[in-house]
């Protein structure tokens, strides 16, 4: 609750921020069908499919808000749900065209249930990107004590100040067709257990790769096709490589 109350703060800054200024607003839907949700190099669906959409509101004077939305079927065993992301933030440009980006995010799991003394998987995140021509670096910091249900290998639940770095590059090979590269590295705030068989050490941090293609069909559709795979470190952070192994995955995009 306390965390929703947060969210609701946020926005009701944000809003009020683009109120007092009287910016004008833009506003579109997105839908997606994908092979496999994919967070952070970890399969989110069992490796299955998913539906996804969202919407996005952008003012005039910088101001944006949104909210995204998965289905997922990795909250416990056997069990399925839904995530539900809300964000706000503001993004700009400076004279020599590098672009700038800060906000928050805040994902919601419904159907989650800890575990008695668990920690919980809803998770508030801020953070700061800047791009230039068609690369980007963009850090979200952990702002909350739970970490998407992570619980640290000396019992404690709380791992806020876990960072998550995401670097990528898009190169656009004509008006339809880009090339993208991805690289991102998750780093706990405390030692998480190696879940593999026999193994006795810690892991403090695991990192995924990507790359792909996206081919415009026309400008309200798109299909992306990218591998994307993870370090050792990853499985066994959760014990399972197949939610982990690279494999390619294919999107079928759209936004109105």
């Amino acid at each position: 609750m306390k965390k929703l109350v947060l969210v609701a703060a946020i926005a009701a800054t944000t809003f009020g921020a683009v109120s007092t200024a009287q910016a004008e607003v833009t506003t579109t839907a997105n839908a997606n069908i994908t092979t496999d949700y994919k967070f952070r190099g970890i399969s989110q669906t069992n490796a299955g499919p998913a539906f996804q959409g969202g919407f996005d509101a952008a003012f005039s004077n910088g101001f944006y808000v949104g909210n995204w939305n998965s289905n997922i079927n990795n909250l416990g065993a056997g069990s399925s749900g839904l995530e539900m992301d809300f964000y706000g933030g503001y993004a700009g440009s400076f004279a020599n065209g590098i672009g700038y980006d800060v906000g928050a995010l805040y994902y919601f799991y419904e159907g989650f249930a800890p575990a008695v003394n668990g920690p919980d998987a809803d998770t508030l995140e801020i953070y700061g990107k800047l791009s230039y021509a068609g690369a980007y670096a963009k850090l979200s910091v952990a702002a909350s004590d739970d970490y998407f249900a992570f619980q640290a290998a000396n019992g404690s639940n709380d791992q806020g100040g876990s960072t998550y770095l995401d670097l990528g590059y898009t190169f656009a090979l004509s008006d339809a067709l880009s090339l993208t590269a991805h690289y991102g590295l998750t780093s706990f705030d405390k030692d998480m257990a190696d879940l593999r068989p026999g193994a006795t050490g810690t892991i403090d941090s695991y990192a995924d790769y990507s790359i792909g293609a996206t081919y415009a069909l026309s400008p309200k559709y798109s299909v992306t096709a990218a591998y994307i795979e993870t370090d050792d470190d990853a499985s066994a952070l959760i014990g399972n490589d197949d939610l982990t192994d690279g494999s390619l995955v294919v999107t079928f995009s759209a936004k109105f």
